[in-house]
């Protein structure tokens, strides 16, 4: 049998058997997490004077690593960049599809700025 033959019976015989290919290396979220909790202004806007946003971010940074977990490492790179500076200059120079990154990000930023965590935290600082 060819190589090219037995490596897809081989591959097929494993997803038929349940075994599935090793997954991609996952994104390191070391920077962007640094920078989602120093996030604040960019994420929440302006938090009125003698109330507290920080819960929010606290709340909110989990949910949207969970939503990026199946980014790829420059796609992280540039929602770090986001975050970090406060603007899309930087990620944009970073990341040539970043018209599309944003509007998948964008999904994600929805769904944990209604999630019943965020919501909770926003809520108890009366935001």
């Amino acid at each position: 049998m060819r190589p090219f033959v037995l490596a897809a019976s081989l591959s097929l015989s494993l997803a038929v058997i349940g075994f599935s290919p090793a997954p991609a290396t996952a994104a390191d979220f070391t920077a962007f997490r640094v920078a989602c909790t120093n996030g604040g202004p960019f994420l929440l806007g302006e938090v009125p004077e003698g109330k507290d946003g920080q819960p929010v971010i606290d709340a909110l940074c989990p949910c949207l690593e969970a939503g990026f977990v199946s980014y790829s490492q420059p796609e992280i790179d540039a929602l770090e960049a986001d975050l970090r500076t406060g603007t899309s200059d930087e990620a944009k120079a970073k990341y040539s599809a970043y018209q599309e990154l944003q509007a998948k990000a964008t999904g994600v930023l929805n769904t944990c700025f209604t999630s019943e965590a965020v919501i909770s935290a926003a809520k108890a600082q009366g935001l």
